[in-house]
């Protein structure tokens, strides 16, 4: 049982280390994490991204909808106004953009949309676009964290036996 224990561990700590990415020299752009809240169905877009300059200002992060500015947390940005109406972008921590997008009430969008996620940090600027249609993005919950990344998917299928294990001891 110990050695069965031991070489779990052992398997977890190389699953990690081998799933951290490797910075080359250039920065990744931010990763984009699409989700309905869970009550009113609004579009959340959470978009993580790398340090990439200490120099201020920044960061900076907006969004936009089919090449339409929606939200930012730039000053003096000019938004949409439909589309601003219906936006909140905020700087949820340090190197995490989010987009809480309101849906009409009664609606869902039959289109697909391409959402940009741009960020600004000193005098770098680095983007992602993703295709959405909301009847495919998931809800929000506290699962859909675990499956953000392919670090943490991998971590999640290398433990999940272990916790079964004990909760079955």
């Amino acid at each position: 049982m110990e050695l069965h224990l031991a070489a779990t561990v052992v398997s977890l700590l190389v699953a990690v280390a081998v799933g951290q990415p490797i910075n080359v020299g250039y920065p990744r752009g931010p990763q984009m994490y699409p989700c309905l809240t869970i009550i009113e169905r609004n579009l959340r877009l959470d978009c993580d991204f790398p340090r990439t300059s200490p120099v201020p200002p920044g960061p900076f992060c907006e969004f936009k909808q089919d090449g339409k500015l929606m939200g930012s947390t730039i000053p003096n940005a000019q938004p949409i106004p439909d589309l601003k109406r219906r936006s909140n972008v905020t700087l949820v921590d340090p190197y995490k953009c989010r987009l809480t997008y309101a849906r009409i009430q009664g609606s869902f969008d039959e289109k697909a949309y391409t959402y940009t996620c741009r960020v600004v940090q000193g005098t770098q600027a680095l983007e992602n676009s993703m295709a959405l249609h909301q009847r495919n993005v998931p809800i929000c919950s506290a699962l859909s964290v675990l499956f953000q990344g392919p670090t943490s998917l991998l971590l999640t299928a290398l433990t999940l036996p272990v916790i079964l294990r004990l909760l079955s001891a």
